[in-house]
């Protein structure tokens, strides 16, 4: 896979913007593992390989089990996810696709675990990794770890 562009040096401050809502995310007070899972899973959704690979690698530097990484893609099913855990990944999922109906229950679901300023949070950070997923498909950047 060769790369399209890159994004730092295309547009400077546009990827200073996005690490500027990068930096918010991970200080507003949300759990670190949580917010890696989510973006493990919105970069499934997505089928973003680039972000795939950054955040399970930060997942795992934070301490989440391989175990629960291997079944991210199937939690609804999985044992192994707190009921706050899977209120964040069903918002998650509900933001990043959209669907007709699903996003106020989830809401109700994610509420039950969260306060209204912790949902808008969280809801920051699944439109972050939403906007890298597709920045990062776009200039079609290969994971860290791939040969070029």
């Amino acid at each position: 896979m060769q790369a399209r562009f890159d994004l730092r040096a295309s547009s400077p401050a546009g990827y200073a913007a996005m690490l500027k809502l990068n930096a918010h995310v991970h200080t507003c007070g949300l759990d670190a593992a949580l917010l890696e899972l989510l973006k493990v899973r919105v970069s499934q959704i997505n089928g973003c390989a680039f972000c795939i690979d950054m955040h399970v690698t930060a997942a795992r530097k934070l301490g989440v089990e391989e175990q629960r990484m291997h079944l991210l893609a199937a939690w609804r099913e999985a044992p192994g996810f707190g009921a706050a855990e899977r209120a964040a990944l069903e918002w998650a999922e509900a933001l990043t696709r959209l669907p007709d109906g699903a996003v106020p229950a989830a809401y109700e679901q994610a509420c039950a675990h969260f306060t209204v300023a912790q949902v808008a949070e969280l809801s920051l950070a699944v439109a972050e990794i939403n906007a890298w997923n597709r920045l990062m498909m776009a200039a079609r950047t290969p994971p860290m770890g791939a040969a070029s």
